[in-house]
């Protein structure tokens, strides 16, 4: 194998030299103490003119290894220490191989000993090219090195055997300067520099699941090889690529403390190729759950196209949106992914609008397919959005306060309006005092979204309750079903004034009375306001006689208030005696409306007794003969009376 070489070029492009160097390995070349490491030497005068006194020599780190310690070989001739070349004919070429020994006193400062082999002519070096030489006493390869096996291609789960070779090259230097293979205690270890998707075993006991092949020392000349199963186990990229081996020692015999040696890569490898594989695998999908109460929400998806083949593939994107609800916007959906590379991805944005007015429970769901442009793959991932129910209520009363009389049941009218967005089953309580039995007509009423609802509440206003006595506050509260939304309103009840009088005779009287002309009597009537507020009676005699009078025409009177009414009767002569007089008192509540009537009073005239003159008969003889003088004087006598009377 070549390395790079310095090469000699005249300024006048007429003459030119180069050589270079390879070794077992590249420009490595491998020996133990007193083993020999070798490299072949390719020469050529690329100008146009002779070269002449060529010298080939060698030169090293250290003083301690001797140039004679270099053998060079044309293939006819062998010169320690350097190699002459008397002329070097332009354009021709020419190889030496330099026999490297590792001297058993020579300084050792690493493993890895750089060597430089010039080509000079004269006091010019013309050419020089660098080599290494490796001081160990063992080797590691793959065991058809130099060549190389075939690279097979696998599929997952395929594999091949392959055989990983350790040969023992140290050497022990006899007494008559040959050399002979020893014996080593080097432990050794060839480990797999693992890549991700392949796996490498054997069943040689010998080989460890983790560390490899192990030897605790080999054997004077010994080879070991390990057969050795590589398996494609993963995705890894598809093409070439190389399963590479570690080998390392530790000498225990090593004054340093056994400090490891690594050989250089490249020896013991194997290469492969992965064949072409190819996948998809899609992310970003999920339900979404959305909260329309501030007004339409926006749901999104980070959505990823992922190639999980081992090799770029382009994937057609599908959607179906068939089950997305009319006036439900979705963002601008891409058809295709693109080229994507191995292990790459192709990641974008879907946003789906819901509008405000979406009920809860309504749903939207679409779907996207991922097809492989090379292959029959595809992946479909399914996108969910449905809506939260929230909530809300509104409470209103047709009047928050109401009048009714002691007894009775007024009802207010509720209007319950669900400001939600789904079905909503709302507890309906009312606080207030137990003694104005405050009662709703339900307990609980069920009211579809965005929809109202009516229930009754009542109050029963006592019965003892004085006009304007009122209830107090009274709460309705309506609870949602999540037991966080309520709405309340207060509401009141008031006593309403009930206008109620009796009358009767004072105790003891019926309602009759006698009186005498020219005398005054009073008689009286028991007045009671059995309502339930004060009154302000407007009084007033009914058909009574022109001599009966009232001493008040106005009465106020409290809840369960009495008053004893004087009439007061005055008869003059004018009033018939004998007649009785019929009337009767009429009270008038302050509503104007109520109007009540006593018991009726019979008032009887008695005529007053009065002094009649005494009428002295004269006896007139003349008038007693005369035909009807005594009638006329009779007739005359009677008239007085009825005139006194009247005077009276």
């Amino acid at each position: 194998m070549l390395v790079s070489a310095f090469t000699f070029a005249p300024a006048s492009g007429e003459t030119g030299f180069s050589v270079n160097a390879s070794g077992f390995y590249n420009h490595y070349s491998f020996a133990s103490y007193n083993g020999t490491a070798t490299y072949t030497l390719n020469m050529e005068n690329t100008g146009d003119s002779d070269i002449n006194d060529v010298v080939i020599t060698s030169e090293f780190p250290h003083t301690s290894w001797l140039p004679d310690n270099v053998t060079f070989s044309d293939g006819s001739s062998e010169e320690i220490g350097f190699f002459a070349i008397e002329t070097f004919a332009a354009g021709t070429t020419q190889q030496l191989t330099a026999s490297v020994t590792v001297g058993y006193g020579v300084q050792l400062d690493y493993p890895e000993v750089p060597v430089v082999f010039n080509a000079d002519s004269g006091s010019s070096t013309i050419g020089s090219t660098d080599v290494v030489v490796v001081v160990t006493n063992w080797i590691a390869y793959e065991s058809n090195y130099p060549d190389t096996p075939d690279a097979e291609v696998f599929s997952v789960g395929e594999n091949n055997t392959y055989q990983l070779t350790v040969d023992n090259i140290a050497v022990v230097k006899n007494s008559d300067n040959t050399t002979s293979p020893m014996a080593i205690r080097d432990s050794i270890q060839v480990q797999y520099s693992g890549i991700s998707g392949w796996s490498v075993t054997s069943d040689d006991e010998s080989w460890h699941p983790f560390y490899g092949g192990q030897l605790a020392g080999m054997d004077a000349g010994a080879s070991i090889t390990w057969d050795v199963k590589v398996e494609l186990t993963g995705t890894v990229k598809a093409g070439p690529d190389v399963i590479n081996f570690q080998a390392s020692s530790t000498d225990p015999d090593d004054p340093m403390g056994g400090m490891p040696y690594y050989q250089p890569y490249g020896l013991s490898v194997i290469p492969v190729s992965a064949a072409e594989a190819y996948g998809v695998d899609v992310s970003g999908s999920g339900m979404r759950h959305a909260d329309v109460s501030e007004g339409s929400s926006l749901q999104d998806w980070q959505v990823g196209i992922h190639n999980i083949g081992n090799t770029e593939d382009t994937f057609a994107l599908t959607w179906d949106v068939t089950n997305v609800p009319m006036g439900w916007t979705l963002s601008a959906l891409p058809d295709t992914s693109g080229e994507i590379g191995w292990e790459g991805a192709y990641n974008f944005d879907v946003a789906l609008t819901i509008p405000a007015d979406a009920l809860a429970g309504s749903s939207a769901s679409f779907t996207m397919v991922a097809d492989s442009s090379n292959s029959d793959e595809s992946a479909t991932q399914t996108f969910e959005a449905v809506v939260d129910q929230h909530y809300g209520v509104s409470l209103a009363v047709d009047s928050t306060s109401m009048e009714a009389s002691p007894g009775s049941t007024v009802d207010f009218n509720f209007a319950l309006s669900n400001a939600g967005n789904g079905e909503d089953t709302f507890g309906i309580s009312i606080d207030g005092a137990a003694y104005w039995s405050p009662v709703t007509s339900v307990s609980n009423l069920t009211v579809s979204a965005v929809s109202d609802g009516q229930f009754l509440a009542s109050v029963t206003i006592p019965e003892d309750r004085n006009a304007g006595a009122e209830s107090g506050d009274i709460v309705v509260t309506v609870s949602s079903s999540n037991g966080e939304t309520t709405a309340n309103v207060t509401i009141s009840a008031v006593a309403s004034q009930v206008f109620d009088i009796s009358m009767d005779h004072s105790s003891g009287s019926d309602g009759k009375v006698t009186i005498i002309q020219g005398t005054t009597k009073q008689v009286f009537m028991n007045v009671t306001n059995t309502g339930n507020g004060f009154d302000n009676l407007t009084l007033e005699l009914i058909d009574k006689p022109s001599w009966a009078f009232l001493d008040a025409d106005y009465l106020l009177l409290g809840p369960d208030g009495n008053f004893r009414v004087v009439i007061t009767l005055e008869p003059g002569t004018a009033a018939l005696s004998g007649k009785e007089y019929i009337f009767n008192l009429k009270a008038t509540s302050q509503d104007g409306e109520s109007v009540w009537s006593s018991p009726y009073i019979t008032a009887e005239i008695e005529v007053k007794e009065t002094e009649v003159p005494e009428v002295v008969e004269e006896v007139v003889e003349d008038e007693d003969d005369s035909p009807g003088f005594g009638i006329l004087a009779s007739l005359l006598a009677f008239t007085f009376v009825v005139l006194n009377r009247r005077k009276d």
